[in-house]
């Protein structure tokens, strides 16, 4: 993400654009939008609820136009009705009821409606919500301004968690992120980190987290121990 962070910044330099990706993200979030009702019923009419939402939620990781790798949305989600999360779902739901506050790290536009039917789910069982996006335009990485488009503000307090900071990474840099964002960070019951840039940054942190993506790539592959492609949630306690 700090290689990224350089690179990026020198791409908007070149065409002159402080997001070039604008709309690429703006497709992103129309498509999912369309999407969502739909996956909503999905949630609502599941046997587990919770599981639907996370599993969708996981699913909506493969909208990412920083990595080279290209998934079918529509796919994915029927591929991960069927798909089996072993014993990390018990652990997260063990997790789960041990949380009141919880600090949700979002990655991509698009996939903001994604997250939507999962932070839906644990606000609907009372946990304290924070959603958190990048302060500037990286790659298809969401903003407050796509969090609020999918209706996240309405369920969960969105901030930037790198306020003040002139460059955005895709990626949470704890040496870049605002003092309010570090404070709920470190004083939150559980943390859910979804995507690769989140994982590849944050995987070495000494807290307990919840690792919600799609491996995208060898290297994250064989951190993780999976192949890519594969859907992953990992309960970091």
């Amino acid at each position: 993400p700090e290689i990224s962070r350089e690179v990026h910044a020198l791409i908007k330099k070149i065409t002159g654009s402080d997001d070039p990706y604008k709309k690429v993200k703006e497709e992103s979030n129309i498509a999912a939008g369309r999407l969502y009702p739909g996956l909503k019923e999905m949630v609502e009419r599941a046997d587990d609820p919770l599981l639907a939402a996370l599993k969708l939620s996981i699913a909506g990781n493969v909208i990412d136009f920083g990595t080279s790798n290209r998934f079918d949305i529509r796919d994915m989600i029927d591929r991960m009705e069927n798909e089996g999360m072993g014993d990390s779902y018990p652990l997260f739901k063990k997790f789960l009821d041990k949380t009141e506050s919880v600090v949700y790290l979002g990655d991509n536009a698009g996939e903001v409606f994604f997250d939507r039917l999962l932070i839906e789910k644990l606000a609907d069982m009372g946990k304290e919500i924070t959603y958190v996006v990048r302060a500037n335009p990286i790659i298809n990485d969401a903003t407050v301004e796509d969090a609020k488009y999918a209706g996240i503000d309405s369920i969960a307090e969105v901030i930037a968690g790198d306020e003040g900071q002139a460059i955005s990474a895709p990626g949470t840099l704890l040496s870049r992120v605002s003092p309010e964002f570090m404070d709920r960070f470190t004083d939150a019951d559980m943390v859910i980190s979804k995507g690769q840039g989140n994982y590849e940054s944050l995987s070495d942190v000494t807290r307990s987290m919840v690792f919600l993506l799609m491996v995208k790539c060898p290297l994250v592959a064989r951190d993780i121990g999976m192949e890519v492609g594969n859907p992953v949630l990992k309960v970091k306690e």
